[in-house]
């Protein structure tokens, strides 16, 4: 997009943020007068995740501020540094498909939520969504460790990441920032909330642009690939808007849209290859508290995801070069699904030491997809669930839970998972905690549904694949020093697959196959405080992954991670400074056309951050990030490259993000 398009869609943005700067300053959690008193603590929903964290997750907390100072454009690039045990690789830079690992796991096997509503892609589990998601509008994000179906559903067989975005507040406050970056890039976001009386709103924007970088070697290109820049262009609002009706009962809505142009990279063919993508995230929740024991909230979420594919190829000479006619294979070609449902949870205090909880959670969906044909293009899911937690004071104050879900899919086969797990403080400092239990991922429409006559035909008749998980750490904590040693492993069967052996389905059929994958690994946790202002984070994970008597970790897995930041932010002085180093292991592809198996990892990325204060109330703030701070070359996926000549492959590097500079102004209010 044209520098003059950009302005128009910044300004844009600023004037949707100007619209909701008018929200005026109160104290919601202090009397209005002596008769009023709001309210706005987190509730059921906002406050499960450091309740589970409490009854034995690993849960990660990542805040606006570790975003906003290590100067990180997207979700991505802010998961794939600062969130221990988690392997996040964008194909080619940000905003962009990523291949993910959490502790071992398989993409298919994490759970991705914006403020508690799914947003997982449900044509094709594996479709990751982080390619239109501003790091700008981050309130906190949350990573729960472990399988979390008990209350998430389909997918969490690893784990949940929930981005929540900016939240209510009742000073009124916000920010604009302007920003760059060397590879063509031009960013910009504004926010603004507070309250109003009882009312509370919040309105966030962003636009991003990137020319891009080059992603693949020259060596790699074939003649037909003339598109050899891999940009994107992405404009995201939000707003949400809360009214306390009483001091038992809230409600609270939000929206959320993007916008998106994003160039697909490869390196055969190509004259033009882009998706354009028109998102929105909807949901619309009561808070109520009836009593002192009883809370209870209902979601109602709406997710409409629709996606335009258009490809447009090189014609090819004699000499085997490009012509200059195009031939358009895919036309703006439409993919696309909607996600909707309720969510339904109370939690009762039956005594002083005994919770209970019991939720129903309904999901249905629809989708459609032209370049990969797919049959019936709907499903529902009806599961109840329930919980139980319990406060042992005489054991050192240990605290266990158990719960149970059943899900019911409209095709396939019902599903029952359960979960068992808990923590004890042995003494002042030392703690243990662990969870052992089962979790599933149902099938895609693609799975289930697909008829297209290019690949296998789906099967209705599929059931979810089950995990059997488990857990246990050991650690301790202090004032100024934090640790945790992790053991997990996490066993998958009925693997959907694909028989090549039926006669009446020469192109294969899916089915649940007799494979199994067993992951196991370890790892290893610390954060110090070294000095005031200065602390340090160390994180190692190992991991065996396999396919059931393969004797190969599987692919996008890697077998060793280390992460390390180190952060210096002195009160007494106007500025700070970041190190973020990443190091990947061995990780394995597998790419077809007989290439087979290879290796890409053994990497390191080095990240700096720094950022000046220019004004004693710190309103002012000059921020800097050098991304890949020794312009080191890796490859984040090996893609299949057809040669032009003879039809032959190979496989070509996906490279990460070269050296990059980000530079941003904010100016907070």
């Amino acid at each position: 997009m044209k520098t003059k398009a950009w302005i128009v869609r910044a300004a844009a943005c600023a004037a949707f943020f100007s619209a909701g700067a008018a929200a005026q300053s109160m104290d919601g959690d202090r009397p209005e007068s002596p008769e009023t008193i709001y309210v706005w603590g987190e509730r059921l929903e906002e406050s499960l995740p450091l309740d589970l964290a409490e009854y034995g997750s690993r849960v990660e907390i990542i805040t606006a501020k570790q975003i906003r100072d290590g100067g990180y454009a997207d979700i991505s690039q802010a998961l794939s540094n600062l969130v221990p045990g988690l392997y996040v690789a964008p194909k080619n830079g940000a905003f962009d498909y990523v291949n993910v690992s959490l502790q071992g796991s398989r993409q298919t096997e994490v759970l991705w939520l914006v403020d508690g509503v799914r947003i997982s892609n449900r044509l094709y589990n594996s479709t990751t969504p982080l390619d239109t998601l501003p790091a700008n509008m981050v309130e906190r994000i949350e990573v729960l460790k472990g399988g979390q179906a008990l209350f998430y559903g389909t997918q969490a067989v690893a784990g949940v990441i929930n981005v929540v975005t900016k939240s209510f507040t009742s000073e009124t406050e916000g920010s604009v920032t302007g920003g760059f970056n060397t590879n063509g890039g031009r960013h910009f976001n504004a926010y603004a909330r507070g309250g109003l009386g009882p009312h509370r709103f919040v309105v966030y924007g962003s636009a991003d642009e990137a020319d891009g970088f080059q992603p693949f070697r020259d060596e790699d290109y074939q003649p037909s690939a003339t598109d050899r820049r891999r940009g994107y262009d992405v404009m995201t609002f939000g707003a949400k808007y809360g009214v306390a009706l009483g001091a038992d009962l809230r409600f609270t809505a939000s929206w959320q849209h993007t916008d998106a142009e994003l160039d697909f990279a490869t390196a055969e063919d190509s004259a033009v290859r882009f998706n354009a993508r028109n998102e929105d995230i909807v949901s619309a929740k009561i808070d109520w508290s009836p009593t002192d024991r009883l809370d209870v909230f209902v979601k109602g979420y709406w997710h409409d995801w629709d996606s335009t594919f258009t490809r447009i190829d090189n014609v090819l000479g004699v000499d085997g070069l490009p012509t200059g006619a195009l031939n358009t294979i895919s036309d703006a070609a439409i993919w696309r699904f909607t996600d909707k449902g309720v969510n339904v949870l109370s939690q009762y205090a039956a005594t002083s030491n005994l919770d209970i909880l019991i939720g129903y959670d309904f999901q249905t969906y629809d989708g459609r997809d032209d370049e990969f044909l797919i049959g019936q293009q709907s499903e529902s899911v009806h599961a109840p669930f329930g919980q139980a937690r319990l406060n042992l004071d005489l054991l050192k104050g240990a605290r266990l839970a158990a719960g149970v879900r059943h899900n019911m899919p409209s095709d396939g086969q019902s599903k029952t998972v359960w979960n068992v797990s808990g923590e004890i403080d042995i003494i002042d400092g030392l703690f243990a905690r662990g969870q052992v239990g089962t979790s599933f991922r149902l099938p895609s429409a693609y799975e289930l549904y697909v008829i297209d006559p290019c690949c296998e035909t789906g099967n209705p008749n599929l059931v979810g694949e089950e995990s059997f998980n488990l857990e246990a750490a050991i650690g301790g904590r202090t004032d100024r020093f934090s640790w945790e040693v992790i053991g997990f492993s996490r066993r998958v069967e009925d693997l959907i697959g694909i028989d090549f052996s039926l006669p009446a389905f020469p192109d294969g059929f899916l089915v649940n196959t007799d494979e199994e994958v067993k992951t196991w690994g370890v790892e290893v946790f610390a954060s110090a405080v070294l000095h005031e202002g200065l602390t340090a984070t160390v994180d190692y994970t190992h991991t065996e992954a396999e396919l059931e008597n393969s004797g190969e970790q599987i692919r996008d897995v890697p077998v060793d991670l280390v992460k390390f930041q180190l952060d210096w932010s002195p009160d007494a002085l106007p500025v700070g400074a970041g190190l973020a180093l990443n190091y990947v292991g061995d990780v394995y592809d597998r790419v077809s056309g007989g290439v087979g198996r290879v290796e890409h990892g053994n990497y390191a990325v080095l990240d700096f951050s720094g950022r000046v204060y220019l004004d004693r109330s710190r309103r002012h703030v000059i921020r800097l990030r050098l991304e890949n701070v020794f312009d080191n070359e890796y490859a984040t996926q090996v893609r299949r490259v057809r040669r032009d000549s003879d039809g032959t492959s190979y496989g070509a590097d996906a490279l990460g993000t070269p050296r990059t500079l980000y530079g941003y102004y904010t100016f907070t209010f």
